[in-house]
């Protein structure tokens, strides 16, 4: 069944075909010098990119919903390098004063290198994680700062494995937090990928030198495969929580809560108990989506940690996330309650950040009168 949403989007693919075809005409002109071969060229470039979207959209295999979404940021992305073909254009003829033919043989000839100057990027982004730093602070008793590594949106699977792992772990070794929260979204739909290369391995290696506490996300619920996820996660030495609280230290208050997708979730305001309240202890929740904030801040938790939203992940949808989330990344104030949201340490769908990066969140956490 169609959504509004998928709507939007084949309305996007055309105006974005309708864009690039007069681009594409202009690089195959010297190679069919009949209007008419050029014309059934371009007809079945805008048939096989229609097509193969649609069948994206209806899931008809072979293709998936990551395919629709390759092609059409691929169709994107080579919109965005048209500008800097006519830049190119411009240099050649003011600067260098190079005649129209030479200009345009050099325009044909660095398309494709610009192009891919793209994805080379992409590709750097979203393999090349960075540590970003935070600070929270809290009012209520806290004896010693912690310091708190934030991961979210692993998406094990086939797209993140261990070498992803791998430098995690060497992150956190340098890093050395004294508390790892696992914001949700730690396999990618399905375990099989996970087990087929046995990342529990190099996931046990880090639950054996810090504390791990983690929630499951949407892309953990999809396939109903939660009991499969949550027994993994226990043999890699992962703690879950599903809509349950923990005392961590004897310091702070940890609650991880069900996503929201799932049914059975329970409200913020049942998931802090009396005890909870009267210890004056901070309380923070691991919340995978972030758009719930305000009710975890009205039920009195002190900070919120999430992930999700990868920050939009690639352009243009790191600006478009703005319209369908309230909160995308970084630090927030709400009310009494601080949220924070991590880009994520993976991906989704496609191999690319491009105007995000992966990331692992570190955050200081510590009372002003210390």
């Amino acid at each position: 069944m169609f959504h509004y949403r998928i709507l939007i989007a084949a309305g996007v693919l055309q105006i974005v075909l309708l864009l690039i075809l007069p681009a594409l005409h202009f690089l195959i002109k010297p190679l069919l010098t009949q209007k008419k071969w050029r014309f059934i060229i371009l007809a079945v470039f805008w048939a096989s990119c229609t097509a193969v979207w649609l069948a994206s959209m209806w899931r008809i295999y072979p293709f998936s919903f990551r395919t629709g979404s390759a092609l059409l940021l691929t169709l994107i992305y080579a919109i965005c390098t048209i500008p800097l073909i006519y830049i190119l254009n411009i240099i050649c003829r003011f600067i260098f004063r190079l005649p129209e033919r030479t200009r345009h043989a050099i325009m044909r000839i660095t398309a494709l290198p610009l192009f891919s100057l793209w994805f080379v990027w992409g590709i750097w982004a979203a393999y090349t994680p960075r540590t970003v730093y935070y600070a929270a602070t809290t009012h209520k008793t806290l004896t010693k700062p912690i310091k708190i590594a934030l991961i979210a949106d692993l998406h094990l699977g086939d797209l993140v494995g261990n070498r992803s792992l791998k430098r995690l772990n060497q992150i956190l070794q340098t890093e050395n937090p004294d508390l790892i929260l696992l914001a949700g979204d730690i396999i990618d739909d399905t375990p099989d990928e996970y087990r087929r290369q046995n990342m529990g391995a190099e996931l046990a290696k880090i639950a054996a030198k810090y504390p791990v506490y983690a929630v499951l996300g949407n892309h953990d619920n999809y396939r109903g495969v939660q009991a499969e996820i949550e027994h993994d996660m226990q043999q890699a030495g992962v703690i879950l929580l599903r809509d349950e609280s923990v005392l961590f230290a004897d310091k702070i208050w940890l609650t991880g809560r069900r996503d929201k997708q799932e049914k059975k979730r329970l409200t913020p305001q049942k998931l802090i108990s009396e005890t909870m309240r009267q210890s004056n202890k901070p309380l923070i929740v691991i919340d995978h989506q972030p758009d719930k904030a305000q009710d975890n801040a009205a039920a009195g938790f002190d900070i919120q940690v999430s992930g999700h939203t990868h920050a939009g992940q690639t352009f243009p949808a790191n600006y478009l996330i703005h319209l369908f989330q309230p909160f995308v990344y970084g630090k927030y104030e709400i009310d009494n309650m601080q949220l924070f949201i991590t880009s994520g340490y993976g991906l989704w769908g496609i191999p690319l950040r491009i105007g995000t990066r992966a990331e692992v969140m570190m955050i200081d956490f510590s009372s002003p009168e210390r």
